[in-house]
């Protein structure tokens, strides 16, 4: 994965959205949703996915397993210590499984969002609150509520989403499609859904991925930099990669930013199109130039598209103010677990902790709570 470059690798993480699959399936199941065949498939897929699993250190038992595979599951094992020891996340047994799956998506993600406003459309489920996004296991089924959508008017996306977090509900099995991944993306896809059995904000997912976002990443650094992991060329990368994301968020804030000054402006429709497209283009041809992205990420415009990557890079250089440079991430991790909860404003509570964190520091002693998870099941 990483031979295709880091513009591959943020396209990849915008694509591969963490669904909840189970805490949807739970809320289907809570409040009938009017749609039984609906909860119904997503309870048979999820049950065909954890009767495939296979324990990690049974299949490290075995002489005849390829090199480059036997360091993954070593690193995803390896990763799980990190992240419980040193970062102070919830792992129980997340991770400590292997699934087989077909090559291509598990999941496939529809989104809308309106046309003349930089807003989504939702779906509200218990546990997880309101999400703007819904997955389908079946693909047509996909495009055919794709398609309903957009003849509703909205602007409407389907992309694959090639892993998925049941939120800690259930032991998540590492898919064989994860663990082709470059070292460095698996330790940081790892973490990141480790941090989301963490921690989950009920109808906040833009601050929920963002904030995984910045966990897996910097826990990433954190690992290949001066943790178990340590290598200087995977170090570097991990560096790396870190900043093109920050870069390329950006870049998307930007225009998101212009673009909801474009929607309050009230111009007429064929008027708001034509500076839509020109604002996307040009934002297209930054992310080309930088490196950062395709310009067909971004054009033509669709706000669903754009609301999509916005959900993993919403605030990142706040998040990073937390722990900036090299500093150790893990109190802020802990702080913003401890912070979190029963809030309806997340990402005040995040300017709060960042306004708060001294520069080149990390959070105030008063605001982040010592590290106490133990490493097995919680």
């Amino acid at each position: 994965m990483r031979a295709r470059g880091v513009a591959w690798r943020l396209a990849a993480r915008c694509a591969r959205a963490a669904v909840p699959v189970l805490a949807l399936l739970l809320a289907g199941l809570a409040v009938g949703c009017g749609q039984p065949g609906y909860v119904a498939r997503l309870g048979w897929e999820q049950a065909r996915l954890l009767a495939r699993r296979t324990p990690i250190g049974t299949m490290l038992a075995r002489r005849d397993l390829e090199p480059g595979f036997r360091e993954r599951l070593e690193l995803v094992l390896s990763a799980r210590l990190f992240a419980c020891d040193r970062l102070g996340l919830r792992v129980g047994d997340i991770f400590t499984t292997f699934a087989e799956v077909d090559d291509g998506a598990t999941v496939h993600v529809v989104s809308a969002a309106h046309r003349d406003r930089l807003e989504a459309y939702t779906w509200w489920y218990p546990v997880v609150g309101r999400v703007p996004y819904r997955g389908f296991f079946d693909r047509s089924a996909a495009i055919e509520a794709s398609r309903r959508l957009a003849a509703g008017g909205y602007d409407v996306d389907v992309r694959p989403a090639v892993a998925f977090s049941t939120l800690g509900w259930f032991a998540d099995p590492l898919l064989s499609t994860t663990a082709r991944s470059d070292p460095v993306d698996l330790v940081e896809t790892v973490i990141h859904e480790l941090f989301h059995a963490t921690l989950w904000v009920p109808g906040a997912p833009a601050f929920n991925e963002s904030a995984a976002n910045f966990a897996g990443n910097r826990g990433a650094v954190a690992f290949f930099c001066d943790g178990p992991g340590a290598e200087a060329a995977r170090c570097t990368r991990a560096r790396a990669a870190w900043a093109a994301t920050r870069a390329r968020a950006r870049v998307l804030e930007r225009l998101a930013r212009r673009l909801r000054a474009l929607y309050a402006a009230g111009h007429p429709p064929a008027v708001r199109e034509a500076i839509r497209r020109a604002l996307h283009a040009s934002a297209g041809r930054t992310l080309e130039a930088r490196g950062l992205g395709r310009a067909a990420e971004l054009v033509p415009p669709n706000n669903a598209r754009l609301l999509g990557a916005l959900l993993y890079a919403t605030d990142l250089d706040r998040f990073e103010a937390l722990a900036p440079g090299d500093g150790d991430p893990a109190p802020a991790m802990v702080a913003l677990r401890h912070a979190m909860p029963g809030t309806a404003r997340p990402f005040e509570v995040l300017r709060t902790l960042a306004e708060a964190t001294p520069r080149g520091g990390t959070p105030p002693p008063g605001m982040v709570v010592p590290v106490t998870a133990r490493c097995g099941r919680e």
